[in-house]
């Protein structure tokens, strides 16, 4: 097939272009698969910490109501349900916590500790103390590490929380990070505690539940919604606001993607378009000695083609040494904007698939004009110039 080896001439014989064109798009690639990597690993942490630092099914009061009253019997009916591998009921509400002259915002957690602790791993969680050492420590704490660090507080100091006309002194037993905004603000109490705290008695602010199954907690909420007047909540409708942020974040990327594919090719179609300028007389003569238009036109796309596959292998390397580099030096986040601690890059197979097609496309679109370019050329005035 002689325009495959023309093809191959014209590639050996210019390097220069072979490379800008071989590195416009391997540099393309690295950035898409990159993005997309960041994207992946992101939605993939942020998941991650909405499934593992806050409940996957919560039932709330009535409509009319402030608290659970019969929360022990509520408790009983959700962890019948076979998905069922752990439920808590929680007193939850905000105060003002006190150590010397410093004045923090707390969230208030108050929960058996047997019963939260498998809940969300709170243990698993602790940089200091024991979680369950609130079973029989009735005036004490677990403190987010960073509400301790604000407050100047350490293990086995007193602080005071203080709400409406009511306030306790505790003593620091426990740090717990998250690494979420929570750290900032989370005081875990014994419930007792907290009811005490919120002036209530036997009463519960909800009841939340954790899933083997994440994805059954819709079917589950439904479910108690039928049967009961209390208010059941999955965690996919309570993160609604920020799952929906996904399918935004899905068109501003495809939006850049598409900015940097029309850059790529225009990259490439340039570099191929100088190369039929310079090969004008080249191109004559082929005509003259029986070339026709259609392997003139074979012979550009073969050219562009075949700097496709280097192109995505250059591309998927240098993502990949991208994703290592940042794996090795990780992109610390704000927890409390991100909800996440760190950057992370998740690269797919899938990933890399995209990459080597969308080096074939890229070329094989940017070599369709210089071909028919080339084609068009009278052969007489081709071989004048």
């Amino acid at each position: 097939m002689f325009e495959l080896e023309i093809a191959r001439r014209h590639i050996t014989s210019d390097p220069k272009m072979v490379l800008f064109s071989v590195l416009a798009v391997a540099l393309a690639i690295a950035v898409i698969v990159v993005m997309m990597g960041i994207n992946e690993g992101y939605r993939s942490d942020l998941v991650v910490s909405l499934v593992e630092n806050s409940p996957h099914l919560t039932i709330s009061p009535k409509e009319d109501e402030d608290y659970i009253t019969l929360y022990r019997s509520l408790s009983a009916i959700l962890g019948s349900y076979p998905q069922v591998e752990a439920v808590s009921p929680r007193m939850l509400g905000k105060a003002g916590a006190k150590h010397r002259d410093k004045v923090r915002a707390a969230s208030i957690i108050g929960a058996l500790p047997e019963a939260e602790d498998p809940l969300l791993n709170v243990q698993q969680d602790m940089v200091s103390g024991r979680y369950l050492d609130l079973t029989f420590r009735k005036r004490g704490a677990v403190l987010g590490d960073k509400l301790a660090e604000e407050l100047e507080l350490s293990m086995g100091e007193t602080f005071s929380l203080y709400r409406q006309n009511q306030s306790i002194t505790l003593e620091v037993v426990g740090l717990i990070r998250t690494g979420t905004g929570a750290d900032q603000s989370t005081v875990y109490l014994p419930l007792e505690t907290a009811q005490e705290l919120m002036d209530q008695q036997d009463v519960v602010s909800e009841v939340a539940a954790r899933l083997n199954d994440i994805d059954a907690a819709p079917m589950i909420a439904s479910d108690l919604n039928s049967r009961f007047s209390y208010r059941a909540e999955s965690w996919q409708e309570r993160n609604r606001d920020i799952l929906q942020i996904f399918d935004t974040q899905d068109v501003v990327l495809i939006i850049f993607y598409s900015l940097i594919f029309v850059i790529a090719l225009f990259g490439v179609a340039n570099t191929m378009i100088m190369a039929v300028t310079r090969r004008t007389k080249e191109i004559g003569i082929l005509m003259a000695i029986g070339a026709c238009r259609q392997s003139i036109i074979n012979i550009y796309l073969l050219e562009s083609m075949i700097l496709g596959p280097p192109a995505a292998l250059l591309g998927s390397a240098l993502a990949y040494a991208a994703a290592k580099l940042i794996e090795a030096y990780p992109i610390s986040l704000p927890s409390e904007v991100y909800m996440v601690s760190h950057l992370t890059v998740e690269i797919t197979s899938q990933s890399f698939i995209l990459a080597v097609g969308f080096a074939l496309v890229v070329n094989l679109l940017a070599g369709i004009y210089p071909a028919l370019k080339a084609s068009r050329l009278d052969p007489v005035e081709a071989i004048g110039e």
